[in-house]
């Protein structure tokens, strides 16, 4: 997955499942110049069926998000 392709998912609520061995994206937190601004759900209940396996990796990040509290791209629960 290229950050392209989350690009399908703006105004959109998706879940995040941390996996090392086979992510689907690496991605990188950022505090300005991001691809996409977040913003990070708080409840369990937010879950999704749209689920994307993410591996932080500040070397070589498919994606740089930040997060934020408004104007976000998207909406995410980290599992």
């Amino acid at each position: 997955m290229r950050k392209e392709d989350l690009a399908k998912f703006k105004g959109k609520k998706i879940t995040f499942k941390r996996d090392n061995s086979f992510p689907d994206i690496k991605i990188k937190f950022v505090d300005s110049f991001p691809d996409y601004k977040i913003k990070v759900a708080t409840d369990k209940s937010f879950a999704t069926s749209d689920i994307i396996k993410y591996k932080e990796d500040s070397s070589f990040p498919d994606v740089k998000l930040q997060k934020t509290s408004s104007f976000e791209d998207f909406q995410i629960w980290f599992e």
